[in-house]
């Protein structure tokens, strides 16, 4: 896989081989041209990370920071591997996690401006996890969520959605709490 815009345009990136759903170039490209505004100087937190996509690619488009949440083991491996390598001066810092999402943002200190969500579609928890990130999303932020195209959801009446697409099998919604 490569980034697709930034400091580290057409740079490749590892992918585990089994067990990771990594976002596709062409979704990452159509979710950040919609987010352009949103992520130079932003905290950002990538949560059931994988190999890293979303992350590098805000990372790599002037993101102040990234911290990348993965509990796979391999998985969390070459996530390491691949910020490790791509590291340089003009980009903001990072910090590659391992743990479950959930455990991590019950311990999380800081606020994130934008969060990225792709869990595993058959283990997809659209409230919980709404339940759990409303202490991390700083005021104004943005919650990115990728899910199945086809499963239905709902949301507490504490969040809105702002827009919500469709790339292929891909849902993408853009959540902000009320």
């Amino acid at each position: 896989m490569r980034i697709t815009s930034g400091i580290l345009k057409g740079r490749q990136f590892k992918v585990p081989k089994v067990g990771v759903r990594p976002t596709t170039e062409r979704t990452r490209e159509a979710v950040f041209s919609s987010l352009v505004a949103h992520v130079p100087g932003a905290r950002v937190l990538d949560l059931f990370s994988g190999a890293g996509g979303l992350g590098l690619e805000a990372w790599s488009r002037g993101a102040a920071g990234v911290t990348a949440v993965e509990k796979n083991s391999n998985a969390w491996n070459i996530l390491q591997k691949n910020f490790q390598c791509l590291e340089q001066p003009d980009l903001g810092t990072f910090e590659v996690v391992r743990a479950d999402v959930y455990a991590y943002l019950k311990r999380a200190y800081a606020s994130y401006d934008l969060i990225f969500a792709d869990p595993p579609y058959d283990d997809v928890d659209l409230p919980r996890l709404l339940d759990a990130v409303g202490d991390v999303l700083a005021p104004d932020g943005l919650l990115v969520f990728e899910m199945r195209s086809r499963d239905p959801y709902s949301l507490p009446p504490e969040w809105t959605s702002l827009r919500e697409k469709k790339y292929g099998s891909t849902k993408v919604l853009f959540l902000e709490r009320k």
